[in-house]
């Protein structure tokens, strides 16, 4: 367990064709880049991630296996040997909210756990992505289930926030629960965290993803 949480969070950096929502995985039928080549697996992707491929940027890490990055930076995952990311996201914008409308009523509802956090989103999903799968289609997850938020860095994730409140709110720009290969979406999501301040963590599979500061 120890070692999957590893290979997420350090696929980050560099995609391991697989990651972070069983979705880019690799399978016996398709095996990844690193799996074919020698040497120890996990120390070949911890060589690949302590740097950006695309910047050389050093990667950063937090003890709960979370790849930080500021507001307004992409996380990627990106093939060994590619220099294209074959997934991006980024959350741009994190405002806090004390209610929200309710869809469809216009009344104004209050958060179960604290503080609604409306996210700017963006991600992106290469069309090669297809390929790298053995599903009928490539997408990553994007509704609330699969984000968390922490109290800061290198403290626990709390997964809990998707609230029914959460999803009853009214949104101008409601982001697409899902991005497929070849697209990209923007848009907003909201989240019902029990945090006023702290880190909005993407990670479908809550064993490491990337980190935001808000």
């Amino acid at each position: 367990m120890e070692k999957n949480r590893k290979l997420a969070a350090l696929g980050a950096g560099a995609l391991v064709v697989g990651a972070v929502a069983a979705v880019l995985v690799a399978t016996n039928s398709q095996p990844s880049p690193a799996a074919n080549a020698t040497g120890n697996l996990e120390d070949r992707i911890g060589n690949v991630a302590a740097s950006d491929p695309q910047t050389g940027d050093k990667v950063y890490i937090d003890s709960e296996y979370q790849v930080v990055k500021d507001l307004g930076e992409a996380g990627k995952l990106t093939v060994e040997g590619e220099k294209k990311p074959t997934f991006e996201i980024t959350v741009s914008k994190v405002q806090k909210l004390k209610s929200c409308t309710l869809r469809g009523f216009g009344d104004e509802i209050t958060p179960e756990n604290g503080t609604f956090l409306l996210l700017d989103v963006t991600a992106t999903l290469d069309a090669s992505a297809s390929k790298a799968v053995d599903e009928e289609l490539a997408i990553m997850p994007l509704d609330a289930s699969v984000f968390g938020v922490s109290p800061g860095q290198n403290r626990n994730v709390d997964y809990g926030v998707s609230t029914v409140a959460s999803y009853s709110c009214d949104l101008e720009n409601a982001l697409d629960v899902a991005v497929g290969a070849g697209n990209t979406v923007k848009g907003q999501v909201m989240l019902d965290s029990p945090y006023s301040s702290g880190q909005v963590v993407y990670d479908p599979q809550e064993s490491g993803g990337w980190t935001w500061a808000y």
